[in-house]
């Protein structure tokens, strides 16, 4: 009987003791936390771009969170941030506070900052010459840093940094580069194009006018030609020399015929190119009436007339033969 007693004492303890644990190791009533706090959202934050970020912690019965990034506080475990401008690093710090015990744990996530490619431009010549190598250079706002690659003749190419050396081939008029910007940490790029002129020409080089002009009357004569850049041109006739593309010319002696000669010469690689038109002169009668009507004699000359900038017309003439 003695034993029967000494037994079920035994019993009630352990009842009780395991009454005792189940209430510690977090049955109802318990108190424990916070345990394994960590703070969920990702490495880094752009400028200008919303990136939020989660708190959680094992707590009971329930925990009270406070975040705070970049000297701002917020209460509650669920925050939206947005970096103003860039910073080299930011600490995002998560406090989590057991509501019954008071008992409080707090940790800190160091944040990347990331900024751009943004301003992409490509810097070089602002023209080129056929089979002559010239260098470009990409640049772009990045933080921390920019990859690049490029991209010419409709393939990208890696492995040049940003700087890169084009030959443009011999029939090429113009070349066209893309650069594309990325940023070494979050992958974000943007691009950039450019088309840099090619010198060609002069080429298919006219002389646009009349194929015959009366004596006394003044005619109007222009000179083309496909050129890059712009082809400056040069008109000879008799021993005269007129600049510019248009020349106005006035006949005033009785010839058969008028050389008009045209040179147009590229202003970069210096090449040139001549055309000669041959003018028929025909013979008028006004031209009578014109000298009687001013009291002029009758002048043999040829006389050119050149457009200036100030609106001016200078006239060149040859030596008169009455």
């Amino acid at each position: 009987m003695k034993d029967t007693h000494t037994l079920l004492n035994l019993l009630l303890l352990l009842v009780y003791l395991a009454g005792s644990a189940l209430t510690t190791d977090g049955g109802s009533g318990s108190t424990n936390g916070p345990l394994e706090l960590t703070i969920v959202g990702p490495d880094f934050v752009k400028v200008g771009v919303p990136r939020s970020f989660d708190c959680a912690a094992q707590c009971s019965p329930s925990c009270s969170y406070r975040m705070s990034i970049d000297g701002q506080i917020w209460h509650g475990n669920e925050l939206l941030f947005t970096a103003r401008q860039w910073e080299e690093s930011l600490n995002l710090t998560c406090t989590a506070r057991n509501d019954d015990s008071g008992r409080s744990s707090t940790v800190t996530k160091i944040l990347q900052v990331l900024a751009g490619p943004t301003n992409v431009s490509i810097t070089g010549p602002a023209l080129m010459s056929p089979g002559a190598p010239q260098s470009f250079k990409c640049n772009a706002d990045c933080r921390p840093s920019c990859n690049y690659t490029w991209k010419i003749k409709g393939r990208w190419l890696g492995g040049q940094g940003n700087k890169i050396t084009v030959t443009p081939e011999e029939l090429a008029t113009s070349v066209t580069l893309n650069c594309k910007a990325i940023n070494s940490v979050s992958g974000l790029y943007a691009m950039e194009t450019r088309t840099i002129p090619v010198t060609s020409g002069p080429s298919e080089v006219h002389v646009i006018g009349p194929d015959s002009v009366a004596v006394g009357f003044k005619s109007m004569f222009q000179c083309t030609a496909k050129c890059t850049p712009a082809c400056d041109y040069r008109w000879t006739i008799d021993g005269l020399t007129v600049h510019g593309s248009e020349m106005e010319m006035t006949v005033e002696r009785h010839v058969k015929s008028e050389k008009i000669m045209c040179h147009a010469q590229n202003t970069v690689s210096t090449h040139f190119e001549v055309v000669t038109k041959s003018v028929k002169v025909e013979d008028n009668d006004k031209k009578k009436i014109l000298s009687k009507k001013y009291g002029c004699q009758a002048v043999s000359s040829l006389c050119l007339y050149k457009q200036t900038i100030s609106g001016r017309k200078h006239q060149h003439c040859t030596a008169a033969e009455t």
